[in-house]
């Protein structure tokens, strides 16, 4: 059995493409019977043909201004509300929630997905319970690196919010991410959560890893930004705050918190244990630092440790050591 029909008044609706502007004939769905919170009668949104909104489940594009088009597809018992723009082979359906977004360009959503005020373009998979919450950007691109066929996804039970997710990064488990930029092959998942905030974003980018119950938190004012880049890693328990860069294989784990800053960790540096650093630190090339250690630069001094060396037990570093000390 039907559920609507296509009226017979149509309208044109104009869009940006690379190659200039373009138009789409639309009609509007009207509800044949009673269904979900629809009644027969019903005026929703707008489709540029049938097989744009499904026939069977209960699916609906609710708000009158909303459009479906160019080879986009609602399906099964997912809900368009709000003005949402629904463009170019995307795919919503399970019992997903949309919002007052734009989703386009061969994106996947599934399942019990949330997406309220965002915008969702290109190949990516979101599903299971995953939430995009307001005034995120998730971007996709395939065929960037060596992994061609990799796509961006978030899903499980992964909380998104006013960030910008670009690429072929993945968000999942109990992540949570708010004001954040994750990129390129980048991964968030377990219970880790990047907090940054209105002034400053926590970046994770180009293969670095945040999980377990790590935190990266960003600061307010100039540059007090968590980035880990470049294969690093943050994992476990630790906490890293404010002006904090993490490079090329850097790895923080255990206990440990990173505070304040410049702190800067590159070269296949381990810090876990309980260790604290706090202030302008530069540790580089193969430093490993483990235990109760606690490295805190001075106001307006500098510490400077460069490996390949190890620092244990309860060490406690407030000056750059001299050549050979440690």
């Amino acid at each position: 059995m039907r559920k609507y029909r296509l009226s017979e008044q149509t309208r044109q609706y104009c869009y940006e493409e690379e190659h200039g502007k373009q138009s789409v004939t639309l009609r509007q769905i009207v509800a044949l019977i009673d269904f979900a919170d629809v009644k027969a009668g019903s005026e929703g949104g707008w489709v540029d043909e049938e097989f744009a909104l499904s026939q069977q489940g209960e699916c609906w594009i609710y708000d009158v201004n909303s459009v479906v088009f160019a080879g986009a597809r609602i399906r099964d018992d997912a809900r368009l509300t709000g003005f949402c723009v629904v463009s170019h082979e995307a795919t919503i359906g399970g019992r997903a929630c949309i919002h007052a977004s734009q989703i386009s360009h061969h994106a996947q959503i599934s399942d019990n997905v949330t997406v309220m005020q965002s915008q969702v373009r290109g190949y990516c998979r979101l599903a299971d319970e995953a939430r995009l919450l307001p005034h995120c950007q998730v971007i996709a691109a395939r065929g960037l690196t060596a992994d061609r066929d990799k796509v961006l996804q978030i899903y499980q039970r992964a909380t998104v919010s006013a960030s910008r997710i670009l690429h072929q990064a993945q968000i999942y488990g109990d992540a949570f991410v708010e004001h954040a930029f994750v990129e390129h092959r980048a991964e968030v998942f377990d219970q880790a959560r990047l907090e940054g905030n209105e002034e400053n974003d926590v970046w994770v980018c180009d293969n670095a890893r945040v999980y377990g119950h790590a935190r990266l938190i960003a600061g307010r004012g100039e540059d007090a930004i968590p980035t880990v880049r470049y294969s690093s890693q943050v994992a476990e328990n630790a906490v890293i705050e404010g002006n904090c860069l993490l490079k090329h294989r850097a790895m923080v784990g255990g206990e440990a918190q990173l505070r304040g800053g410049p702190i800067l960790l590159d070269d296949d540096v381990l810090i876990q244990g309980r260790t604290v650093i706090i202030g302008d630190v530069i540790l580089e090339h193969q430093v490993s630092i483990n235990d109760e250690v606690q490295i805190a630069a001075q106001e307006g001094e500098a510490i400077h440790l460069r490996g390949p060396k190890t620092l244990d037990g309860q060490q406690h570093i407030t000056r750059t050591p001299l050549l050979g000390a440690l």
